[in-house]
């Protein structure tokens, strides 16, 4: 359980980047090459603060150490966590109430990004 949306996104950061760290070391186990850093898009800036921002201090002490692996990636240049605006998040009509206009062009996207994939 979270205490704030910051905390929450930097979680789902922690989780994100915990898969794309196992894809990385199978790809590599395949001998396929990474191009790094990683980039991971993030809409908020206080988990994107967290994620590079090492340092406990009294507003995040409560947060669980098991996510502070983040900011070690980081660090390491393996993950880029990159803030994206909510015009641009795609995933945003799947989490959000959005205008319509915005849900629209995001399902277009959405759908072509679908599309690409599967072929």
């Amino acid at each position: 359980m979270t205490l704030s949306s910051t905390e929450a996104e930097y979680v789902a950061v922690a989780e994100v980047c915990t898969e794309i760290m196992f894809i990385r070391m199978i790809l590599c186990f395949l001998g396929i090459k990474i191009q790094l850093p990683i980039v991971v898009h993030c809409d908020n800036v206080g988990a994107i603060f967290l994620s590079y921002n090492a340092k406990i201090s009294q507003r995040t002490k409560h947060i669980d150490t098991k996510y502070r692996y983040v900011g070690e990636w980081v660090e390491d240049g393996i993950v880029k966590i990159v803030f994206v605006r909510s015009e641009n998040n795609i995933s945003d009509i799947l989490t959000k109430n959005t205008p319509q206009e915005t849900f629209n062009r995001h399902t277009e996207k959405y759908l072509e990004a679908q599309s690409k994939s599967k072929s």
